[in-house]
């Protein structure tokens, strides 16, 4: 299905398609956490975030969102825009968590005012150092024009995520976005976005990377509720 690889990272392959107009991005059973520190394969990880990754951002493409997405070949395939990726983490923030909470303090799952967009450095080796805008235009990773479009198309796009879930019972606290050039120069959403990217909580339940991070056992079962969710409410 895929031809030239192009990239392997720690949870996917990028492959240039045969038709060489188009990527093919496989998801792998790999999980890792703590930039890459821990790291483990679970059965059909791949295929449940392919598939969820497929029809959210299926769901946005309806929205006016600009994804990447083309589309799904099963069991754990994407077919995607060759895009350009910029060295970014992108962080919508609806709650404090996380690493939000380790570097300003306040409770776990407390709500913020407005959503907050972050931006960290995509290093291992640096741990994925926090920027601000200034930092992006000055170290020539992203002028400040397309950094604004970023936090625009960012806040919609998690937003529409969080009235989705939020219909059905969820609580998105806060999703991880990467964001690319298009051939044109577009900037376009790519990546994934599945639990892996995203805090999605339910009655004090996670259905997030969370249960993996603080070693909760293995978080396959709640990634499969969110899949099965995926499939009842989106094509």
């Amino acid at each position: 299905m895929g031809g030239t690889l192009l990239y392997e990272g720690k949870t996917k392959i990028v492959e240039l398609s045969e038709d060489g107009q188009s990527v093919i991005l496989t998801f792998k059973d790999d999980i890792t956490a703590g930039d890459g520190a821990k790291h483990d394969v679970l059965a059909l990880k791949g295929q449940y975030c392919s598939e969820i990754t497929a029809r959210l951002m299926h769901y946005l493409n309806t929205k006016g969102i600009y994804t990447m997405f083309l589309n799904y070949i099963p069991p754990n395939k994407i077919r995607a825009r060759k895009l350009k990726m910029i060295p970014l983490e992108v962080i919508v923030r609806f709650k404090k968590a996380g690493s939000f909470v380790r570097r300003y303090g306040g409770t776990e799952g407390e709500d913020l005012p407005v959503p907050l967009v972050e931006f960290t450095y995509k290093s291992d080796v640096m741990h994925d150092p926090l920027m601000c805008i200034e930092h992006l235009e000055v170290l020539g990773i992203l002028s400040m024009q397309h950094a604004t479009i970023i936090i625009d198309e960012a806040k919609k796009a998690a937003t529409l995520l969080k009235e989705l879930f939020t219909l059905h019972g969820f609580e998105l606290w806060d999703i991880k976005f990467e964001y690319g050039f298009d051939e044109s120069g577009n900037i376009c959403l790519g990546d994934e976005i599945s639990p892996d990217t995203m805090r999605l909580r339910k009655a004090g339940e996670m259905f997030d990377k969370d249960i993996y991070r603080r070693n909760l056992g293995n978080p396959i079962e709640k990634y499969e509720v969110v899949l099965n969710l995926c499939r009842s409410i989106l094509l």
